[in-house]
């Protein structure tokens, strides 16, 4: 590899302030000898740094800084540095960050007369570990390129699991000792992993046990296997429940299956090669001398392990920034023992570690830090937190209160967008400062005769005049949607349902080929071997909307049918002929689909993407892997059978099958469109919140109960045995770390919640909601608003006001 001359630290860090201070940047210098620059420079004895970052303090600036001093000061080839993010929008961002900061340090290198070499920084490798992995693995790992494996997302690996689950993963249904049943009818086992927002009998659909499978299989791959395999350690799950002994060995049979099903196919989802990179990082850690970790605080064990396997090379660093107050991702399988036990593991194994601290927010008031301080330090969090003290820069303005409003949610909705509307006045959108709501749950899915909070919110936000972008409220296959309607679309090809009298009825019925299995001779298609009725709902409310009936639909749909009846009639009618003239695949049926105007007159707005999402759905379903696409691409063959019927191939119902069972159960996110959130108020998780600002911000439901299933997972899959109970398929435990680690975990969603503000934020309460998370305040942000006497709201009567002034 071609060396560079290196640049003398010194001139580096006088560029780097010229650049800083510029117009296109705008930041301070960074102060000679203070902890930006220790940050910034690689000391020669340099193996492990750990920068612990507080909110707003400027962590990626300092990353992208430090990564250039390895280029420019140490001369290491850009292609021996690899930089990780958690997610691909953080990776897109980075990397256009360091592209900008480098062509200004080598614009201000060439006005000084220097002449410095191009680093050329769009040859560092830099992605979330995933993309790295498979890009790594297809360049060093012979025998990974030539499968031609390829990396699959979340939601094909949902539906290849659906698809496989009675016939790769698990075996002798009606046994009950077989390894997929023991982990679904187990309530030790599901109880961990069912939704809190599910009740009684859970998983009680096949996509439910799909979901169940997915996320056992993760934290036993992730969690299970690098702390407990190399031992043959036991699950905790058999320590602590006497019914579920023998589930280690049922876990690592279902591993066993699902590799082996992956391998076959020549893909890997995002799980699974995290292991098998670890199995080969031996064969690329020769290629790298410094590995940049970001957000490393929401590390998993199996990522753990890969990070630190980067160090068996001699002389290779490792870079990690990250804040143990900010770590959210226990759910996904993250653990924040990983963040807070990187020093005992380099002490363990002879490595030199340095850790240093950015404490200086630089993007809220000083209000709002000193706010978010005093909740975490009469939290949970100030016994648990590693040892820091987040302070306001020292050119931050006081700015206004924090406020927190109660009253009946509607008002608390009505005032907030009352509020937002006079703020965002001005008609100049570059003037509009940025806004958004923050809540546990931002579903717009509501019970009977009541509006979910999300759903009540953004009404209201729009009823003010303004648009609200809530991208994930799972509502890209509701009714309306192209996801719902192209299905729809598919099962009335397929298994269309007609109203016809049958023996036994007084009046016309509604049949269908995987229906009521007492009608099931009437409908006009063959019984399928195995089936499920899921997607004909999608049918039922495509062909009755706006008034219409299964005879008569809506004008606007009616020619869509009429040509969807024309092709199948085509389609069996080819069937007799001499000559197989079928030509129409599953893609150009959707693609004819397409072209009507029905779904064509969309224009630029979340529908066309919708489309896109139901194309790639459709693509996962039934493409079985890179190579071929022969399952898109072969022409459908239904035949007419002796009684007259429709007879379709298995994998058309295998597509209705898990498909429709998918978007029943799941309704999915939406894609995520950013063009459609400029200038909207954004509605957001906490979860999704995390690694944004906005200039006000209104957080509600501080207050969900503390939950311990997400604790307990990381626990017993780590081999430590706990006590728990499984009441109405939700776990309960009197374990005091357990019970101290998940109140941290919810103290950290909230602490991520406060600390996007930059100029002003809300809390919202309404203590009489019938949804806990809602009714329920945080306490430590009750305990700081306690003594704060409170007023009336003068939008509304029923709202008070309690504002927290800094002391």
């Amino acid at each position: 590899m071609l060396e560079r001359p290196p640049l003398a630290a010194a001139v580096f860090f006088e560029l780097v302030d010229a650049v800083l201070a510029s117009e296109k940047v705008g930041r301070r210098p960074l102060v000679a000898d203070g902890p930006q620059q220790r940050i910034v420079t690689v000391q020669p004895d340099d193996r492990v740094m750990q920068i612990l970052a507080g909110p707003g303090s400027g962590k990626t600036e300092m990353l992208v800084w430090r990564i250039l001093y390895e280029l420019l000061v140490i001369g290491s080839p850009a292609e021996t540095l690899l930089v990780t993010t958690f997610t691909r929008k953080a990776a897109t961002e980075l990397e256009v960050r360091l592209v900008e900061r480098c062509d200004l340090l080598l614009e201000e290198a060439t006005t000084r007369g220097l002449n410095i070499a191009d680093p050329h920084v769009h040859d560092v490798r830099l992605g979330t570990l995933h993309a790295l992995c498979d890009a790594l693995m297809r360049e060093f790992d012979t025998s990974y390129m030539t499968a031609g494996t390829r990396l699959v997302d979340e939601h094909e690996t949902t539906v290849r699991m659906a698809r496989e689950l009675r016939f790769k993963l698990g075996r002798a249904r009606a046994q009950t000792t077989d390894p997929l049943n023991l982990a679904c009818n187990t309530p030790a086992v599901s109880a961990l992993f069912q939704p809190p927002w599910e009740s009684g009998n859970w998983p009680s659909t096949e996509i439910q046990r799909v979901e169940l499978l997915r996320a056992v299989l993760a934290q036993h791959t992730e969690t299970w296997i690098p702390r407990c395999a190399a031992r043959n350690d036991r699950n905790g799950i058999e320590y602590s429940s006497g019914a579920a002994t023998g589930i280690t060995e049922a876990f690592k049979a279902l591993h066993r299956r699902w590799v082996s099903y992956l391998d076959d196919n020549a893909i890997m989802d995002f799980t699974t090669i995290q292991q098998r990179f670890l199995e080969r990082q031996h064969t690329v850690v020769p290629e790298l001398r410094h590995v940049f970790v970001d957000e490393f605080q929401d590390t998993n064990p199996v990522q753990f392990a890969i990070h630190v396997g980067w160090l068996a090379g001699p002389s290779t660093r490792l870079t990690v920034v990250g804040d143990d107050d900010q770590s959210v991702y226990r759910f996904r399988g993250s653990d924040i023992a990983c963040f807070q036990g990187l020093e005992a593991e380099c002490q363990r194994s002879g490595l030199s570690f340095r850790q240093e601290k950015l404490e200086e927010n630089h993007r809220s008031t000083a209000t709002i830090v000193e706010f978010s301080e005093s909740f975490r330090r009469g939290s949970v969090l100030a016994a648990l937190s590693m040892p820091k003290s987040i302070r306001p820069a020292s050119q931050a303005n006081v700015g206004s209160p924090v406020r927190l409003l109660t009253g009946p949610w509607s008002s608390l909705a009505r005032v907030s967008a009352a509020e937002l509307a006079a703020i965002r006045g001005s008609e100049d959108a570059a003037l509009m400062p940025d806004a958004a709501v923050l809540m546990f749950s931002t579903s717009e899915k509501s019970p009977r005769n009541a509006m979910s909070p999300g759903l009540e919110m953004r009404t209201a936000l729009e009823a003010a005049g303004m648009r609200a972008f809530n991208a994930r409220n799972k509502t890209a296959g509701g009714a309306g949607s192209p996801v719902h309607d192209l299905l729809a679309l598919i099962s009335y090809l397929i298994d269309p349902v007609t109203r016809t009298v049958v023996p036994g009825s007084t009046r016309a019925v509604e049949v269908f080929a995987t229906g009521d299995a007492s009608r099931r001779p009437f409908a006009i298609s063959a019984e399928p071997q195995f089936g499920s009725p899921a997607h004909a709902g999608f049918q039922k409310r495509f062909r009755k909307a706006k008034g219409g009936s299964l005879a008569t639909p809506a004008t606007d749909r009616a020619g869509i049918l009429n040509f969807v009846d024309e092709v199948r009639a085509r389609l069996v009618q080819a069937s007799s002929a001499p000559v197989d003239r079928r030509r129409l695949t599953v893609a150009a049926f959707v693609a004819r689909l397409l072209s009507f105007d029905y779904f064509r007159n969309c224009g630029y707005t979340p529908q066309l993407f919708r489309q896109a999402l139901f194309t790639s759905l459709l693509e996962a379903n039934v493409a079985p892997t890179r190579r071929t696409m022969s399952s898109l691409d072969d022409p459908m063959r239904p035949t007419v059978n002796a009684k007259g019927k429709i007879e379709w191939p298995k994998q058309y119902w295998d597509l209705l099958r898990v498909m429709g069972t998918m978007l029943e159960a799941t309704m999915l996110d939406d894609a995520e469109v950013d063009a459609f959130s400029e200038n909207a108020i954004a509605m957001l998780t906490f979860h999704q919140a995390k690694g944004l600002e906005f200039d006000h911000v209104y957080v509600a439901s501080t207050g969900r109960a503390i939950n311990p299933a997400n604790v307990l997972r990381t626990q017993l899959f780590s081999g430590v045995p706990v006590s728990y109970s499984v009441t109405n398929g939700q776990v309960d435990t009197r374990d005091a770390e357990v019970l101290r680690l998940s109140a941290a975990d919810r103290e950290r969603e909230v602490y991520v919640a406060l600390t996007r503000a930059r100029r002003a934020l809300t809390v919202l309460h309404d203590p009489t909601h019938p949804r806990n998370d809602v009714s329920q305040l945080n306490p430590a942000v009750a305990a700081i608003f306690d003594q704060i006497p409170a007023e009336q709201h003068p939008l509304d009567a029923t709202v008070t006001v309690k504002n927290f002034l800094l002391r």
